[in-house]
């Protein structure tokens, strides 16, 4: 199948591939995603109704081969769970190289995993593919960054994790003031909240020039509690028209990066 891979629109091809379904199972809160093949790397996207919308990068570097027809658009939507399954084939311990071949639109992904510890033996599995649905542009071009946190990203899973589950409401307060980030969670009866000043150990950087108040739903915060457990730091974005992106960043032992993006809508004010 090495041969004359030209006639794929995207040939891929990886020693492991445990951090790649690491990070798709960090996004894996919908059945299905749009999977998109672009020269600089792969996009795998989900989204929550119009409210979330979750991304998993993986550059070409990541990849020992890499390839993706530039005279066609490689988009198709593809069933994630299944996909991770697929990866995991062999098991969460075992360290598989993975190739990745896609002919053209409306043929199946194929993947085809070899177990590093087992000699001579090989797997393939074909996964089918659909058209993919329109992914919605969340991001406004004339909206301004008004805030950015750079936060370590177990201390703020940790943090995320302590919020009362009651709670369905989380308000983001940041002020250039003392106590600079104010977290308050409000449910039927509760209400918390915490204060993270910029001095905190948690927070790497911080950057605000006013103060800005902004709501969200919790359940959606906490969708990215997963990419949380395998990142090192998280960066944390608000807009002016309130919309919020947390950027993750996957740990590697190569010291390539692999990347998360949740973008966030905000509750309107009644």
């Amino acid at each position: 199948m090495d041969n004359g891979t030209s006639q794929y629109y995207l040939t891929a091809s990886m020693d492991s591939g445990k951090s790649f379904c690491s990070l798709l199972k960090a996004i894996q809160f919908q059945e299905n995603a749009v999977f998109c093949a672009m020269p600089e790397g792969l996009k795998l996207t989900v989204e929550e109704g119009k409210c979330v919308q979750a991304s998993a990068y993986i550059p070409a570097d990541n990849f020992t081969e890499y390839h993706v027809r530039d005279d066609v658009d490689v988009m198709f939507k593809i069933s994630i769970a299944v996909l991770t399954e697929c990866l995991n084939i062999f098991g969460a311990s075992e360290e598989s190289s993975l190739k990745m071949y896609y002919r053209s639109e409306g043929s199946p992904l194929l993947l085809v995993l070899q177990p590093q510890s087992i000699h001579n033996v090989m797997t393939d599995c074909e996964i089918s593919t659909q058209t993919a649905d329109s992914v919605l542009e969340l991001k406004d071009e004339d909206a301004s960054e008004v805030a950015k946190l750079v936060l370590k990203a177990t201390a703020f899973g940790g943090l995320l994790a302590d919020l009362e589950r009651s709670c369905d409401i989380i308000e983001l307060n940041l002020s250039p003031e003392h106590p600079n980030v104010s977290i308050t969670t409000y449910g039927m009866q509760d209400r918390s909240c915490i204060d993270v000043p910029k001095s905190s150990d948690m927070v790497e950087s911080f950057s605000c020039e006013k103060p800005i108040t902004l709501k969200y739903q919790l359940p959606h915060i906490r969708l990215i509690m997963k990419a949380l457990a395998i990142s090192s730091k998280v960066v944390l974005r608000c807009s002016s028209n309130g919309l919020l992106l947390l950027q993750l960043k996957l740990e590697k032992e190569d010291q390539r990066q692999m990347f998360s993006e949740f973008y966030i809508v905000p509750l309107l004010d009644d």
